[in-house]
């Protein structure tokens, strides 16, 4: 019944595999008595791939040993072990494309499908330092496929959004060839696939060290202000510098081609209705970086407000370095290595003081950790927006103006300590923030203060002369 499947529809006869409308028995007698079958490898290989999801052992041992032309180590070897799959383009004898999938696995002995390549196999079971079982859902021609097999039989931690495409030297070199190369792009961008070559990678061994990297640490400079490129570059190469000084950055390119990821975000002004906008937009930037196993190194020049709002959507749940430009950058807040040490909360306070005035059932915190003294305009804010609320100024103990380029790690947690200590102590229905503070800093209390209540964060708008509300905080990992 089903080698008639097989014979008039390729398609249907897959997707019964797929869904096990078929056994994998009545599979391979399919796939066995019909001698001129339509991709004949495709079929192979898709029949291999249920075998190894099913492990099933109630087989015939003729059936078995037909499909694996009598090599019953292989049988053995592919049962036992597990497989990596990875894709290569190929450009066929017509001009036209594809991407052709591969399976590898270690085995007592080399086996494949197309036996016209088992000489490359055998080369690349030389640089692996392994015998492979070699699996490919199409016919090709030359040796491109190489760089393919080689990272799969060397790592299995290959991203599912990768092809490649390269020969091998024995050394792990990958060849530089351009043959084809701009159409094999073409295809793996149609295909939705991020295409790696010589372009990318060296050697065969560097990828095998990237893919296995515990972490990555990547740079990432967010722009909210007018500037000229010049100094945006500018500004980007010391942040770099300043990463490679205490942090292995080997792969970063790699890391941006592979995973899409930005290493400068620039946005000259932000209109009114678009606070919500660009925060996703910063979120997403920052995410695609810690998603990945990268580890953020953020430098942000911008309003304080939209900082805050950014810490609030990152959280504290991942390591990352938060730097102040102050001449060179430095870096003011490390979670590298204890992700939680800004929340930690104290009762004594080393560097910072507070006041409180007014009564109130809400709480508006005015941090005042820079030299724009914004008390007194907060003050005739609430006052004028009857916001019902108690003003707790937070301010150094040493008096006011810029802080020191230093760690801020303690000054976060201590503002975090005062907000939660004032929450159990008094009534806080809602909170305020008003920000005068470096922007790394407010980025920190934003990452340590979290959506733990509802309230606002508030925005001097020079435009208009008073203060503007840009995020209620309850919304915005929500949003």
């Amino acid at each position: 019944m089903y080698s008639n499947v097989l014979k008039n529809s390729l398609e249907d006869f897959l997707y019964f595999l797929k869904i096990d409308q078929l056994t994998i028995r009545e599979a391979i007698e399919a796939y066995l008595k019909l001698k001129n079958i339509s991709e004949k490898n495709k079929v192979f290989y898709e029949i291999m791939k249920k075998m190894h999801e099913k492990k099933e052992k109630t087989i015939p041992e003729s059936l078995l040993k037909q499909f694996f032309e009598n090599n019953e180590e292989i049988i053995f070897d592919f049962y036992r072990n597990d497989y990596v799959e990875a894709k290569f383009p190929i450009v066929n004898g017509s001009g036209r494309g594809k991407v052709v999938k591969v399976m590898v696995f270690e085995t007592s002995d080399t086996f494949t499908n197309i036996s016209d390549v088992e000489n490359e196999i055998k080369k690349i079971e030389e640089i692996v330092g392994k015998k492979l079982g070699v699996i490919f859902d199409s016919n090709f021609s030359g040796n491109s496929f190489e760089m393919a097999v080689s990272i799969a039989a060397l790592t299995k931690r290959i991203p599912s959004n990768l092809a490649f495409s390269g020969e091998v030297a024995l050394d792990g070199t990958v060849k530089k060839n351009l043959e084809f190369l701009s159409f094999k792009e073409e295809i793996s961008q149609q295909n939705n696939l991020k295409l790696i070559t010589a372009f990318d990678v060296d050697n065969i061994f560097e990828l095998k060290e990237f893919f296995e990297a515990k972490e990555y640490h990547i740079p990432i400079l967010l722009v909210l202000k007018e500037f000229n490129d010049d100094y945006i570059e500018a500004a980007y190469m010391d942040l770099k510098e300043e990463v490679s000084r205490n942090f292995p950055m080997k792969f970063i390119n790699l890391f941006e081609r592979i995973y899409d990821t930005k290493r400068v975000y620039v946005r000259k002004e932000i209109n009114k209705n678009e606070w919500g906008k660009i925060l996703n937009e910063l979120y997403r930037v920052v995410y695609q970086v810690i998603s990945n196993k990268g580890i953020p190194h953020i430098a942000i020049i911008g309003p304080a407000a939209l900082a805050m709002g950014l810490g609030i959507a990152i959280g504290a749940q991942n390591p990352l370095v938060v730097y102040h430009k102050q001449g060179k950058y430095f870096p003011v807040i490390d979670l590298t290595d204890n992700v939680r040490k800004i929340k930690t909360i104290v009762k004594k306070y080393k560097h910072l003081k507070y006041s409180i005035t007014g009564n109130g059932e809400n709480c508006a915190f005015v941090v005042y950790l820079a030299s724009h003294n914004l008390y007194d305009s907060v003050l005739d804010y609430i006052r004028t927006n009857n916001l019902n609320s108690k003003v707790v100024l937070i301010e150094p103990k040493a008096g006011g103006g810029s802080l020191p380029p230093v760690r801020w790690d303690e000054f976060v947690s201590e503002i975090m300590s005062i907000t939660q200590n004032i929450h159990f102590e008094t009534k806080c229905n809602k909170v305020y923030f008003f920000l005068s503070c470096p922007v790394p800093l407010a980025l920190g209390i934003g990452m340590a203060y979290g959506d733990f209540s509802k309230g606002s964060i508030f925005h001097f708008d020079k435009t208009t002369g008073t203060y503007i509300e840009v995020y209620k905080i309850e919304e915005i990992r929500g949003s």
